[in-house]
């Protein structure tokens, strides 16, 4: 099954990133000089950022393609209905702020044409918004980027989310906090766990192929 553009030049960024941050060859025993462990951080920091990229990029394709797609021919999508039913919640639970804005929106336009153009346009530059400030690839952000496509949360490996969160986690503490007060790192470990993390994103990029 094919892939997105976005997720070919996810893979190959991050064949690219082993080859120069990782040794050729893996320590039986574990052991690494300080020199390869710090290259073992820059490769997690590197890796975490071109993940934040790529999931950031492919969808704000997909919801800009579906976006033009309905103006030109007026028929919705389940990506432009969920996208849309995600800007009306607020994106998030409980924002009220958002919630106004949508009630005051609503009221200002009688016309119903009117209402429905500003509101996808307005849910549009909202939602970039949100693609620009995001920062990280947590469950939560995850959930705000790729809930509006229509992805269902449930429908994704939960071990693959917990491992991806837990990813998010360790390259908060890395970049957050000093050398002195973290763990050594092991290339190996560190590489397998971006493999898995890799096939996780795989099946996630099926489902937005399918949507484009």
């Amino acid at each position: 099954m094919p892939y997105t553009p976005e997720f070919q030049k996810l893979k190959s960024r991050l064949r690219e990133l082993k080859i120069n941050m990782l040794p050729k060859k893996f320590s039986p025993t574990g052991d690494y000089n300080n020199r390869i462990q710090d290259r073992a951080r820059g490769y997690r920091l590197l890796v975490h950022a071109e993940i934040e990229a790529y999931l950031e990029d492919v969808s704000r394709i997909v919801v800009n393609k579906k976006i033009n797609e309905w103006k030109k021919n007026r028929i919705p999508s389940r990506i432009l209905i969920s996208f849309i039913a995600c800007y009306h919640s607020g994106w998030v639970e409980y924002d009220e702020v958002h919630n106004e804005e949508i009630t005051k929106l609503a009221k200002s336009r009688k016309n119903i044409k009117e209402i429905i153009e500003e509101v996808i346009d307005h849910a549009q530059q909202q939602y970039m918004n949100n693609i620009m400030t995001n920062h990280g690839v947590r469950k939560n952000n995850l959930k705000k980027i790729i809930i509006p496509l229509g992805i269902d949360m449930t429908d994704l490996d939960q071990t693959w989310l917990n491992d991806l969160d837990d990813f998010g986690k360790k390259r908060g503490d890395l970049a957050h906090k000093s050398k002195s007060t973290q763990s050594s790192i092991d290339p190996k470990v560190e590489y397998n766990r971006i493999s898995n993390i890799l096939e996780g994103l795989k099946e996630l990029d099926k489902k937005i192929y399918e949507i484009l």
